[in-house]
């Protein structure tokens, strides 16, 4: 049976999809087949990041209804070997939790690793927190998002997910020095839960989630997914920083 990991943000906006997709290409390089789950209906944006876009006929919404099987709404990436995804549909629909539970269920049994990419919204949240082993919190250093995502730990936590860490993204090093934005050990010790990644923001990181270029697998940006990735599994990396 596959691990299932969820993604989880206090606000939209945060870089949650993008770090979903291209941690799902970091764990999928390693010959594990992965499976990335978008749950933000009305805000599709992984077949774009991912690029598969305009190759996903049917989405999530089809596969828990019972239109098509389940394998019909997954596509595999053109441009990352084993790293598949399934959409979010492009309109709001009420997602029923006994069937989203089921559906990763029975897919955790094909695919190593299900990266569930939730909505920064109560609904979504408790549904991925209903199946999934682990949670990874992504936030920004703001500090709107620093306080929204205390209380997704705090939520978490209701929910007895107990194995969740924390990803600070778009991270400036000048802002920080300059006192513009909190440290990261402000961020750290005001969420309450352990980092797994710092991701500074770069502009290979931008382009590749735009769709404009591809992520060149040399890359700093790659070596610090990969870097995340191998943390995650439980190997001694370094925390890369720039």
């Amino acid at each position: 049976m596959g691990t299932i990991t969820m993604l989880a943000s206090g606000k939209d906006g945060v870089g949650k999809s993008t770090i979903a997709v291209f941690l799902g290409a970091a764990l999928a390089k390693g010959k594990e087949k992965t499976l990335v789950i978008e749950l933000d209906n009305g805000f599709r944006s992984i077949d774009v990041i991912s690029g598969a876009y305009g190759k996903l006929i049917y989405d999530i919404d089809d596969a828990l209804s019972g239109r098509v099987e389940p394998r019909k709404a997954i596509v595999e990436s053109p441009l990352i070997t084993d790293l598949h995804v399934m959409s979010a549909p492009y309109r709001h629909t009420s997602l029923q939790i006994e069937d989203f539970i089921r559906l990763t269920t029975s897919l955790s049994e094909e695919y190593e690793h299900i990266i569930i990419d939730t909505a920064a919204t109560p609904g979504a949240i408790f549904s991925a927190a209903s199946c999934a082993m682990r949670a990874i919190i992504v936030t920004t250093a703001d500090p709107i998002s620093i306080r929204n995502s205390k209380q997704i730990n705090d939520q978490l936590d209701e929910y007895s997910i107990s194995n969740v860490r924390l990803i600070i993204n778009r991270i400036v090093p000048s802002y920080i020095k300059a006192g513009i934005v909190p440290n990261l050990d402000f961020v750290i010790d005001s969420i309450g839960t352990r980092l797994i990644g710092v991701i500074p923001e770069l502009m290979d990181i931008s382009l590749a989630a735009s769709g404009v270029s591809v992520l060149s697998p040399t890359s700093f940006a790659s070596k610090i997914f990969s870097n995340i990735a191998a943390r995650l599994n439980g190997d001694d990396v370094p925390l890369l920083v720039m």
